[in-house]
């Protein structure tokens, strides 16, 4: 009788966990974008028409979370290298939720502006630098899909969040929907932020879920090659003070800065553009759907980067996408009809879409992944510098106009400035300390 030899099913492949921080990243970034960040805007117009308050006083809420977002960045940096993104993330998210609900009982402009600050305090911690630096830890070759995949949580932010809020504020009131929206943040956020780790070596994991050493490891090795420092992708990892002393930190912070005050002013004051009778005068519902466009395109932008992202130059991609930005400010500046505002709704979300992971991305080929967190948080004190006064300035020249034409064209200058500071960008050389650390090894 012969014997039926049976052999053991292999074992199925596991799901690398660098995909699972990618995922929490993302519904991160879908929450504080589509309820905090584009989400401000929804509430300018019913503030206003309950309480009498100027557009430039209440983009000061905006400016405000800039700042402390700015100020707290640099400790973000450290604190996410130092104790890890998980405790950061969930924290964060219960702080950002109760400043949701806080929002729905304000009766003064000082409970108003006190919501806003505990509502930047949560997005900082749990928000862009903490989840981006996570991601950044657990990828390298696949670092540029990685974050643009984790990103694509700000598009679905204002496809599906913007226009349920609206919905909301609509149906039942500007409190109400503020306070549900807090408790969402608690109830899906806090969660999903238990699924962050943090560095994949931690868990006898590498980079990327490699299993063996990839080409060019160890990290000395890779300074011996022809290759250029761009295409080092990382493995040399750059102190804090390193980065600092070279030019490729400020000019990448400077571009950073110009697309952020971009970002900061159209997401602010977008809605009440279109809303306005002297601006492009469309419905509410017919604004929501604009704003629905522009994140399903930049939604498309982002997984477009993704895939050719690291096979390109990341300078050039981000000068094309903050010109970009610049034909879609002006086109916004001059609509008067849906159709126009549909033109800016495509250009402006794929430029936001196609620039956005790389600032991300490039640092990190640039600077490694060892203090990550501490060079993009200390970076984030140039972009704060210079997007602060974005939302205050538009609020400030519609105030002064009676329409945010003047002020949209101004900023569309702004973003053809940030593509200039891309393309000044040159990858920098390795420290010296890189360099004799490799001569030593081998020697």
């Amino acid at each position: 009788m012969s014997l039926l030899q049976v052999r053991p099913s292999p074992r199925p492949k596991r799901i690398f966990y660098g995909w699972v921080v990618v995922f929490s990243a993302m519904v991160n970034q879908m929450i504080v974008s589509g309820l905090g960040g584009q989400g401000f805007g929804a509430f300018i117009l019913p503030l206003q028409n309950e309480f009498g308050w100027s557009k430039s006083t209440l983009s000061v809420a905006r400016s405000l979370t800039q700042v402390e977002s700015g100020l707290l960045s640099p400790i973000e940096g450290m604190l996410v290298d130092r104790v890890g993104p998980r405790v950061m993330v969930v924290s964060g998210m219960a702080i950002f939720g109760s400043g949701l609900i806080f929002l729905g009982f304000v009766h003064s402009l000082w409970m108003y502006y006190m919501a806003f600050i505990v509502i930047a305090l949560g997005s900082s911690i749990a928000g862009f630098v903490v989840v981006s630096t996570a991601v950044n830890y657990w990828f390298r070759r696949r670092r540029t899909m990685a974050l643009s995949l984790s990103q694509t949580g700000q598009g679905f932010g204002g496809v599906i969040l913007v226009p349920i809020l609206v919905w909301a504020i609509v149906v039942f009131g500007w409190r109400e929907a503020a306070i549900a929206a807090g408790g969402f943040s608690w109830v899906v956020g806090i969660p999903i932020g238990l699924l962050m780790r943090h560095r994949p070596e931690q868990y006898g994991l590498r980079p990327d879920g490699d299993q063996e050493a990839v080409p060019g490891d160890p990290p000395e090795l890779e300074l011996k090659t022809k290759a250029s420092p761009a295409a080092a992708l990382g493995r040399v990892d750059f102190t804090l003070g390193e980065a600092i002393r070279t030019p490729a930190f400020w000019l990448i912070g400077m571009g950073h800065g110009f697309s952020v005050m971009v970002v900061g002013a159209v997401t602010t004051h977008q809605f009440a553009h279109m809303e306005m009778s002297d601006g492009v005068g469309l419905s509410s519902a017919s604004a929501a759907l604009v704003v629905t466009v522009l994140n399903i395109v930049n939604i498309a932008g982002r997984f477009l980067v993704g895939l050719v992202g690291d096979r390109f130059d990341k300078r050039y991609i981000a000068a094309i996408g903050n010109l970009m930005g610049s034909v879609a400010l002006a086109m916004f500046a001059l609509a008067h009809s849906l159709g126009l505002a549909m033109g800016y709704a495509v250009l402006f979300g794929i430029s936001w879409g196609i620039r956005g992971p790389l600032m991300f991305s490039i640092r990190g080929d640039y600077f490694g992944r060892t203090h990550f967190g501490k060079i993009v948080g200390s970076s984030s004190l140039i972009t704060t510098a210079l997007s602060i006064i974005a939302p205050v300035f538009a609020g400030f020249m519609a105030d002064w106009q009676g329409n945010y034409r003047l002020a949209f064209i101004i900023l569309a200058f702004v973003s053809a400035l940030g593509a200039i500071s891309f393309l000044l960008v040159k990858p920098p050389k390795p420290p010296r300390r890189a360099t004799q650390d490799a001569t030593i090894h081998l020697a």
